[in-house]
């Protein structure tokens, strides 16, 4: 797992309630409109999402779990991460980036 594919997590989410609200709209407005493609790809970002959350739940180490998860599931900034859990600002960065190398 690498830094850029865990920060997709939650554009991912993102990009999974644009495309079920293009799907009710299509639905809605247009029922004979192809949502295949659609469907298609929310399947794919949805298998995505699914396996950056199971990488991120499958960590062993607590304390990295714990600042991955705010980072990357609930888009909290390095600084914020670091106040919560009482650490240097810079810790939380330097200990997902030293697990990520050493679990490459």
């Amino acid at each position: 797992m690498t830094k850029e594919k865990l920060e997709q997590l939650i554009d991912l989410r993102e990009e999974i309630k644009e495309i079920e609200q293009k799907i009710r709209h299509k639905s809605t407005e247009n029922p004979s409109g192809n949502i295949e493609l659609l469907e298609e790809r929310k399947q794919m970002i949805t298998e995505l999402e699914q396996e950056i959350m199971e990488y991120i739940n499958s960590v062993v180490d607590s304390r990295v779990r714990r600042i991955m998860q705010y980072k990357y599931m609930d888009g909290y900034t390095w600084i914020k991460i670091a106040k919560i859990m009482h650490y240097d600002r810079s810790y939380p960065e330097k200990a997902v980036t030293r697990y990520l190398n050493k679990h490459h």
